[in-house]
């Protein structure tokens, strides 16, 4: 039986884990991410305009509570690309649940001939 000291091999079930090789892929994973992070812009100045958030081109309130950013706006070009297909979703929407309920099971019985097949 070998010893199992912490630096030395951790014997699993589906292997074994080398401290050494996770230290070094930690240094080179994190010289590659600061290496990538020195292109980034020089310019940047904190406590200016710069550092302000932006709420698409509206003035942000001072009381923090009152920021919001409706969900029509966040996935705004989504919906937009994705309009053919919400319309033709709207014809079937009723709001009564009864009908998506009957939209499952028929959902539900075509997945399970496309399994039996």
């Amino acid at each position: 039986m070998r010893d199992a000291s912490i630096w030395g091999h951790l014997e699993t079930g589906f292997g074994y884990w080398n401290v050494f090789v996770w230290l070094i892929m930690f240094v080179l994973i994190s010289i590659f991410v600061l290496w990538i992070r020195s292109f980034g812009r020089m310019d940047f100045k904190r406590n200016t305009d710069q550092d302000e958030i932006y709420l698409s081109g509206n003035e942000i309130p001072s009381d923090g509570a009152k920021i919001s950013v409706p969900a029509s706006a966040s996935y705004w070009g989504f919906r937009v690309v994705m309009e053919p297909f919400y319309n033709v979703l709207l014809q079937f929407h009723s709001g009564r649940a009864s009908d998506y309920a009957g939209y499952f099971v028929v959902t539900t019985a075509i997945i399970g001939l496309l399994l039996l097949l």
